[in-house]
Order: structure tokens, then sequence, then C-alpha cells
């Protein structure tokens, strides 16, 4: 039975689970390489969801669907809030149309429609088992896998690892079931431990601090991961990242 979860973010619509856990797997050993822990392949299990927001050939979402989900997921007033009403414009240009469209689509989507929310939900609380021992969640999977955690206090996690997480962006925070209220989060009572990393100029994550939200059990850490700051291969084989996931394990990082 796998010990490690791991919980993907969003663009990954276009893989499975079997193409993630090699991208990942190896990543996830050079961190723990830092402090001479070694793992199986079966040590490891996707919380796979990508395909969900895979659309049929037919059903490919247009502008106007597209902004009405940013509307009603409150992305768009994420956006505005943060740099004034012609963002999304901006935004566009600066990474690309394609892309913006798809991080709307997939993260806008959970949000915004419940039935998404509950498919994306349930295959990450499928993968986790009695043997589990640590969660490691990248991007959106780190919102997934907080809602899905919270949701079972009878669980007993000893790591949960965020790495890259937008959890520190109080203004969207209101949507994350528990809430965030009046600044204070919830912190879910089937976890031990909470380590976050964030990157240097890993946008998503603002600031990088989630102790002031969530409490001061959360360890925040800060790397640098270069130009690929918000990708999760860096983070995974950081030493800060195998450190967590090594102390999740029960072995004492060097």
């Amino acid at each position: 039975m796998s010990r490690i979860v791991v919980v993907h973010g969003v663009f990954n619509e276009l893989w499975g689970p079997h193409e993630v856990h090699q991208r990942w797997l190896p990543a996830v050993r050079d961190g723990l390489w830092h402090h001479g822990v070694t793992i199986d392949d079966a040590d490891v299990r996707v919380g796979f969801y990508g395909d969900i927001f895979r659309h049929a050939a037919d059903q490919r979402p247009d502008d106007k669907e597209l902004r009405r989900v940013a509307d009603e997921s409150g992305l768009l007033d994420v956006v505005q809030q943060a740099a004034g009403r012609d963002t999304l414009e901006s935004l566009a240009k600066l990474i690309g149309l394609a892309t913006l469209r798809r991080v709307v689509d997939q993260a806008g989507r959970y949000f915004a429609q419940p039935e998404v929310r509950g498919a994306v939900r349930a295959r990450v609380e499928r993968a986790i088992t009695p043997a589990t021992r640590v969660v490691v969640a990248h991007s959106l999977g780190s919102i997934v896998a907080y809602e899905v955690l919270a949701m079972h206090p009878e669980w007993s996690i000893a790591a949960f690892v965020t790495i890259g997480s937008p959890l520190s962006n109080i203004r969207f925070m209101h949507r994350i079931e528990p809430a965030i209220v009046e600044g204070r989060g919830v912190w879910p009572a089937c976890v031990q431990s909470w380590t976050n990393v964030a990157a240097v100029d890993d946008a998503p994550c603002g600031e990088g601090r989630l102790a002031p939200i969530f409490g001061d059990r959360v360890q925040d850490i800060r790397v640098d991961n270069g130009h690929r700051a918000h990708d999760p291969e860096p983070y995974l084989n950081a030493a800060a990242t195998g450190a967590a996931i090594a102390a999740g394990l029960g072995k004492r990082p060097s």
C-alpha cells in the first residue's frame, strides 16, 4: 500500500495517472536522496483527476462561457481586485491567451461547478488509504487535498506537504471548504504536521506563508526554483520538501 499520495494541480488534463507517477516519482526520490531515504515505486500513489477537465471535441468552451465561469467562481474578482478591471486582458498578453483559458477552465470550474468539485475530491479521497502517511499537493491540488483532509477527521496523516500553494490568497479563500473566516483557516484535524514550501517568484503562492492563516503549527519554507518557479518537479526534489516527506515517513532527515 502506498505511503505517499501526491496530488497534482492544473494542466494535467492531457496526462494520466501512470504518466504523472513516472514524472513525479524521480523528483520525490531526489528530494529524499538529500536525506539518505529511499522508497519503492509502490510507495507513491497519484491522486489523479486531470481527465475530469478534458473536454470532448464538440464541447470546448468559448470565451463567453469562460468569462461566465471566471465570474461565478470568483476568479474574475480576485484578478480585478489585484490589478484593476483590465487585468484579464493584460494577463492574457503576459502568460498567453491559451494558458489563461486553461486556468479559468480548470480552477474556475472547480469552484463554480459543484459536480466537478465533487468528482475531483472523490478521486483524491479514494487515493488516500489507511496506509497513507504523507500527502504532497501542488497548486490547485493543495486546495483539493486540504478540503479532502478537512472532511475526514478520522484519518491519520503524519505529514501534509503543500508546494506552490495558492491557499494564502485570502481574497479567494472564502470559497474554500471549510472557508477562511476573518483571516483564519481551519486546521485539518487528521493532519499531524503541515509543511508549506513556496518558491521565490511563484506568483500563485502570493506571500507564500500559510502560518498567519492556519496557525503557527504550519512550517513555512522558502526555496528557489529558478526559472521554473511554479513547476512541481523542482519543488519535489528540493531538500526542504524531502525533509518534510522523510519526517512523515518516520525517517530522521539529515
